[in-house]
């Protein structure tokens, strides 16, 4: 199945669809997670599951009801939406813009904890249902090459982030080429309630499934994890135009 086949389906606004497993297409709740990480070596695939997941993102969405804070190191992939109406500030490319950006998220996270703590609430969401001025949906997409991840604060930052950006009504996507990174963790103790990686060609999962490592970007495989299943999926075949065709809806 193609990625513009796949989203004809009808889905709900708060599920992205992030593969195929079998016959059928796997969907994760935004809601319900709030930090997604991708991790594989150059070339496997993890920049293009990013688009399709932001291309998602942006169809159920308007410009009003969601806003993209786009960081590219690479930069090459987010400059499509850093330049639309949906970016909240144009594609970062500079380290230490980038970390300015990262601080701002911050101030953010803790800006309506404070909201909705005042509030008495418990969630954006629940604030969102109750109150006439909403907290718009927030996406902070990270395309990184191992670069930023190498300024020893920026760790921190992102560690941050995962750990208190839950019931905000924000989510926080970032794909790295570091297979390494201490949100990537193989276990239940792990930072992320998302993790996909493109990098398993040393996993037992992997090895008995019989499946080699990604080798094409549109039929990469990788696995999963989210709540307590763990999958190896397909990505979908996935042409760059759509994305200027569903910025321009």
């Amino acid at each position: 199945m193609e990625f513009r086949t796949a989203i004809k389906r009808e889905i709900d606004k708060n599920e992205v669809f992030v593969g195929m497993y079998h016959d059928g297409l796997v969907k994760i709740n935004v809601e319900d997670c709030s930090s997604i990480i991708i991790t594989g070596e150059t070339g496997t695939g993890k920049s293009i599951l990013l688009d399709e997941i932001l291309v998602q993102l942006i169809r159920t969405h308007t410009s009003l009801e969601m806003g993209i804070i786009p960081i590219d190191t690479s930069g090459v992939e987010l400059n499509y939406y850093g330049d639309s109406r949906y970016s909240m500030i144009k594609a970062m490319r500079d380290k230490k813009e980038s970390i300015v950006v990262l601080s701002k998220v911050l101030m953010e996270i803790d800006r309506r904890k404070r909201i909705i703590k005042s509030a008495g609430y418990k969630s954006v969401r629940d604030y969102n249902q109750m109150e006439t001025r909403n907290l718009p949906f927030i996406v902070i997409a990270i395309d990184d090459d191992d670069y930023l991840l190498r300024e020893p604060d920026v760790e921190r930052m992102i560690t941050d982030i995962i750990k208190n950006i839950k019931n905000l009504n924000m989510l926080f996507i970032m794909a790295t080429s570091d297979v390494h990174n201490k949100f990537f963790e193989r276990d239940d103790n792990t930072l992320a309630s998302v993790l996909i990686t493109f990098d398993y060609t040393n996993d037992l999962e992997a090895k008995k499934a019989n499946i080699p490592g990604a080798d094409d970007l549109n039929i990469g495989k990788f696995i999963l994890k989210y709540k307590t299943s763990s999958h190896i999926l397909n990505n979908l075949p996935f042409d760059d135009k759509i994305i200027k065709e569903t910025l321009n809806k």
